[in-house]
C-alpha cells in the first residue's frame, strides 16, 4: 500500500474484495456441497446479513469516490490498486474453510485445503478477485475524470451575467434595456 490511500484500501477496495469471496464461497458451497453441515452457518449469515452489508459496502462507495473527485484539485491523481490484491480473496476463502471446519469439527483439518471442492472454490477466487480489482480501479479513474473535470471549470471562475445570457437558451435572453446594448437615447415613439 505505498502508494495507494489507506482510506481506499480500507472502505472500498478490501471490502469489494470480501463481498466477492462470500458471494463466491456462499455460490460455490450450494452448487457443489449444499448437503455439509459445515457451510450452513455462512451460508445462513449470507442470506441474513447480505442485504446490509451490501448497503453498507455502496454507501462506502459513494463516499470513497466522492471524497476522491472532490479532493482532485488539492491531492491530484492518487495511484490505483494493484492487481496482485486480487489474490485476497484466496486466502480469505482458505480461512474460511478452515475456521468453518474448526466450528464443525472442534479440530483444525489441515487436510481441508486438499478437498476438491476447496481447490475449486480457490481456484475460482482468482478471477473473481481480478472482476473486483477491476471495477474497483475503474470507478476510480471515473471519480478521478470527473474530479478533473470539475477542477478545470473550477479554474475559469464565475462567468459573467452577459456570458450567461448569450449562451442560455433564446427565452432566457436578456431584453436589450437589460443589457448595455441600449445606450442612454429616449424611448422611441411608435
Amino acid at each position: 500500500m505505498s502508494g495507494m490511500r489507506v482510506r481506499t484500501f480500507l472502505f472500498l477496495t478490501l471490502p469489494a474484495l470480501f463481498l466477492v469471496e462470500t458471494t463466491a464461497h456462499t455460490a460455490l458451497a450450494q452448487a457443489f456441497d449444499p448437503a455439509n453441515e459445515r457451510h450452513a452457518l455462512s451460508s445462513q449469515l449470507v442470506e441474513t446479513y447480505g442485504p446490509q452489508l451490501v448497503a453498507v459496502l455502496v454507501i462506502l462507495v459513494g463516499a470513497v469516490l466522492g471524497r476522491r473527485a472532490l479532493a482532485f484539485r488539492a491531492e491530484g491523481p492518487q495511484q490505483l490498486p494493484r492487481w496482485r490484491l486480487a489474490a485476497l480473496p484466496m486466502v480469505g476463502f482458505l480461512a474460511q474453510e478452515h475456521l468453518e471446519r474448526i466450528l464443525q469439527d472442534d479440530q483444525v483439518g489441515w487436510l481441508t485445503t486438499l478437498e476438491p471442492v476447496v481447490l475449486i472454490g480457490v481456484g475460482l477466487q482468482l478471477p473473481c478477485g481480478l472482476l473486483a480489482v477491476w471495477l474497483v480501479r475503474t470507478l476510480l479513474r471515473a471519480a478521478e475524470r470527473l474530479g478533473c473535470t470539475l477542477a478545470r471549470r473550477g479554474l475559469h471562475g464565475p462567468r459573467p451575467l452577459e456570458q450567461l445570457a448569450a449562451s442560455a437558451s433564446p427565452s432566457l435572453r436578456l431584453s436589450v434595456l437589460a443589457s448595455r446594448h441600449a445606450g442612454r437615447a429616449p424611448p422611441f415613439p411608435a
